[in-house]
């Protein structure tokens, strides 16, 4: 058998071992021992043992068919140009499995680099010394000597060796052919036992990554969870500071027409204490009544407007506040509940020279959630005033609402300074702002995005160009999921 041909199973191995044995034809052995012999060590091919496991196998077979008290296998490196000592059991010299030594010019090196089966008696140890073939026998001197390559398709990878001390026992031409037999099965081991160390390997990095993989894969989700719910905070917290605004303003808003009525109750008190002690001095005339009957009408008329004025204030806070922090649906007038909306932005609207345009049919009724409609539009427009405006312009915010069949578009816009594409890009991500430490968070633009397409289920699209305004689009179901 050529000690580099491949084999690939058992049958095949079994095959060429009885063909090739029937070639020896020595009476000596037990032809059948011999065919058993090599097809034990052949099916070591796809052995789970370990390599030390079957080396100490194919000894023990071995023995069955040749004379082996003494045997080695030395694996070759070509590329170090060293011979690892992988198996040896020895009487007289010791070797210690992993020992590594240069390949140099000893006997074994000279079976390697022949490439071929190779034996010697003791005699012809000497005479291939003597002729510069090796440069020395390494270990004791045997009486017969034999080797065999072990090849694999990629060249000589190691060599096994038996070897006799005594003279009693001396190799023979079919000992040897028998022992390439085994090389070659030890070939197509080591070979398998390359791929399968390989796939384990592989296997083993695969499994290390998958694991590094799914921790890191963990860590990051706990990390997204970290993040979201701190950004679920911090809308929150933007949430409650815009309703903290509107508070501040209807606050401001409401101490005007309160300051009014306390105004006017105070002079007609005084105007009350003032008759009353003229009656009392009998010095009241009609005259007087008549005067005070007037004042008492005037600011009767005064407090009335005033507290109405108050009460509408307040309605309308009382209802954008509820409908900010609740998230059910219910049907609404849009045209009414957006003039509710910038009643409540009054005081901050009142403070800029900004124009505000409501472009919406009078009935047009929809279900929908209004908290987030309030979100959105009190985000757009305190965005407009902070980002969209310098101090002292006096802009043109519009708001515009159409129905369409199964839903309604808002669409608003204003004539601000507008914004480039990278601007754009940017708008709805979170902690973006133009305006860092004078009043932007970078999270209003984020939060009506959130809006739109988490909570009411619907689309949202900006267009913008420096020094032409900006303009949201927002296509809106009329019943939110």
């Amino acid at each position: 058998m050529s000690s580099n041909k491949k084999v690939n199973t058992v049958t095949e191995v079994s095959a060429e071992v009885s063909s090739d044995y029937c070639a020896i034809g020595n009476s000596s052995k037990s032809h059948l021992n011999v065919i058993n012999a090599l097809l034990k060590i052949s099916s070591l091919v796809q052995s789970k043992l370990t390599l030390a496991e079957i080396y100490k196998k194919i000894h023990l077979i071995i023995a069955e068919i040749i004379y082996v008290k003494n045997i080695a296998i030395f694996l070759y490196d070509p590329i170090d140009k060293i011979i690892v000592f992988d198996y040896f059991v020895d009487e007289k010299d010791q070797g210690i499995i992993g020992t590594t030594m240069p390949i140099g010019k000893g006997i074994s090196s000279y079976v390697i680099r022949k490439n071929k089966p190779c034996m010697f008696t003791s005699a012809e140890q000497k005479d291939m010394q003597v002729k510069g073939k090796i440069s020395n026998v390494i270990g004791s001197l045997s009486e017969s000597w034999m080797g065999a390559p072990i090849s694999t398709n990629d060249g000589v990878i190691g060599i096994i060796i038996l070897q006799s001390y005594s003279s009693d026992h001396m190799y023979k031409d079919d000992d040897l052919q028998l022992l390439s037999f085994v090389a070659s099965n030890i070939g197509i081991v080591l070979e398998q036992r390359k791929h399968i160390d390989k796939e384990r390997e592989d296997k083993a990095f695969l499994e290390s990554n998958l694991q590094l993989i799914k921790e890191q894969n963990l860590a990051l989700e706990n990390m997204m969870e970290t993040l979201k719910g701190a950004q679920t905070e911090l809308v929150q917290k933007e949430k409650m500071a815009s309703l903290g605004n509107l508070v501040a303003g209807i606050a401001h808003e409401i101490n005007t027409p309160i300051g009014i009525c306390v105004t006017a109750i105070t002079s007609l008190h005084h105007q009350y204490k003032s008759l009353q002690k003229k009656i009392t001095n009998n010095t009241a005339s009609n005259k007087h009544l008549n005067y005070f009957f007037e004042d008492v009408a005037e600011t009767c008329t005064i407090i009335e407007s005033n507290t109405l004025r108050a009460a509408e204030l307040i309605n309308s806070f009382k209802e954008i506040a509820v409908d900010q922090s609740s998230e059910v649906s219910r049907e609404i007038n849009m045209k009414e509940y957006i003039n509710e909306i910038l009643l409540a932005m009054r005081p901050i609207l009142k403070k800029t020279s900004h124009e505000v345009l409501v472009k919406c049919p009078e009935n047009l009724v929809v279900k929908t959630i209004p908290g987030a409609i309030s979100q959105i539009l009190t985000n757009m427009i305190n965005n407009s005033i902070i980002h969209g405006f310098n101090d002292g312009d006096k802009g043109c915010l519009t708001i515009t609402v159409v129905k369409e069949s199964d839903s309604f578009c808002l669409c608003y816009q204003d004539n601000g300074k507008g914004l480039d594409n990278d601007e754009i890009k940017m708008l709805f991500e979170p902690f973006y702002t133009t305006k860092r430490g004078r009043g932007g968070s970078g999270l209003g633009a984020h939060l009506i995005y959130n809006i739109v397409t988490s909570s009411l289920h619907g689309k949202i699209s900006v267009e913008s160009e420096p020094g032409k305004g900006l303009r949201y689009d927002l296509s809106l179901p009329i019943e939110a999921l």
